[in-house]
């Protein structure tokens, strides 16, 4: 069977401003979970190397979660094998590269996985996707997947009771499964940002600018509120 050529887009959302995208091409080689897999990439005079991924603007369940399993299943049935297009520009702690993979038919990876009810949009900017919040909310409807549970666990709050999230100051410090596990936030009109730390953090997050690392905020013109130390 011929291979299908996947095009993988790897998208920085407000982590850096200025970044011009960079590309290399590979092959799926392991599917780690839902959100998170490796390709396997041969650079011009380079050896053979290995990336990671993890997908841009969704949380998949952890596989000791209900529903982690099948979404782990439901990537690879997707991408496994295929070679794909890699642009990014941004790597977390971990060196993952954060994206997001357009399938042949033009449908996102990210997408399909919402609408099948096996991923949260994972909020972690501004601007919400319409789009990601039109299918969850068609997902939900539909009792799609984990939505046939009235109330079930997101994978953020899953990892929060399993390790404590200590706000990083720098990109390379930063895990982006814990963006919003690190709680920095920001007042758009004020220009200011606090972390849990901070005294007088506020009480409700709603309506907040979501920082995944203390320099970005600093970067993007805000301020430390008073009483927040570094």
């Amino acid at each position: 069977m011929k291979r299908l050529k996947t095009t993988l887009v790897i998208v920085v959302l407000l982590f850096s401003a200025q970044a011009s995208p960079k590309t290399i091409m590979g092959e799926v080689v392991v599917i780690h979970q839902g959100d998170t897999f490796t390709i396997k990439s041969i650079l011009p005079n380079e050896n053979e190397k290995l990336y990671k991924i993890r997908l841009s603007n969704i949380d998949t369940p952890e596989l000791q979660q209900p529903f982690g399993k099948k979404a782990k299943f439901f990537t690879a049935s997707q991408i496994i094998g295929e070679e794909v297009q890699v642009e990014y520009e941004m790597v977390d702690f971990y060196g993952r590269l954060i994206g997001t993979v357009i399938l042949p038919e033009g449908k996102t990876l990210n997408e399909k996985l919402i609408a099948v009810g096996l991923a949260w949009h994972y909020r972690v900017v501004p601007l919400l996707n319409p789009l990601l919040e039109r299918l969850q909310y068609e997902a939900w409807r539909k009792k799609l997947g984990f939505w046939v549970d009235p109330s079930p666990i997101p994978p953020w709050e899953f990892r929060r009771e399993k390790e404590i999230a200590i706000p990083p100051a720098e990109e390379n410090q930063m895990d982006y499964d814990l963006i919003l596990n690190y709680g920095i936030i920001g007042n758009s009109k004020k220009k200011i940002y606090w972390w849990p730390d901070c005294k007088n953090y506020p009480s409700k997050k709603e309506r907040r600018v979501i920082f995944g690392y203390k320099q970005l905020a600093e970067s993007m013109g805000y301020n430390s509120a008073i009483g927040c130390e570094q």
